[in-house]
């Protein structure tokens, strides 16, 4: 089958991107929070993850994967979230290198507080716009964006043959 672009996807596939490039751009920027606290976008994802999975004692390496972070650049952002009093870290008594994050009473407080402000100032609209999605087809939407991320992972990445377009 001969690829002639993105076809009918184009529109989404462009907003996709151009979404992915937005919050590349803004990912670094800080405007989440209240007084002395003011979170970037990567950081507040970070604490996102750490407060979704804090029952399951999940470590640094998993969250990092979730989101799709190298162990380094979230171990970074987590080093700051620490620093802000948001998040705890704690260690297996038999696995020292085994790094447990847990969210402080600070940080459930702070995540819900400006949970809340970005729910009510940007994701509410298109989150309503989601609930006329089947769940069939929410099931579709899910499988395709795991295509797409397991093509762009670096363990998955493929060196492919080249070949001279005629």
């Amino acid at each position: 089958m001969k690829q002639e672009g993105v076809g009918r996807y184009k529109e989404f596939i462009d907003l996709l991107m151009k979404y992915i490039n937005l919050f590349s751009h803004y990912g670094n920027v800080p405007f989440i929070g209240k007084s002395e606290i003011k979170l970037t976008a990567k950081q507040w994802q970070t604490l996102a993850c750490i407060v979704e999975h804090e029952k399951e004692h999940k470590n640094m390496v998993f969250m990092a994967n979730k989101i799709g972070l190298q162990k380094s650049t979230f171990s970074k952002y987590v080093t700051s979230l620490v620093d802000f009093g948001l998040v705890e870290r704690f260690q297996h008594e038999d696995n020292g290198k085994d790094i447990v994050l847990k969210p402080s009473k600070k940080g459930l407080v702070f995540y819900k507080e400006c949970g809340m402000i970005i729910w009510e100032s940007g994701w509410k609209e298109p989150f309503l716009t989601l609930q006329s999605i089947s769940d069939e087809n929410l099931a579709i939407m899910v499988d395709f964006m795991k295509k797409m991320i397991t093509e762009m992972e670096p363990k998955n990445n493929k060196v492919r043959k080249l070949f001279k377009l005629q």
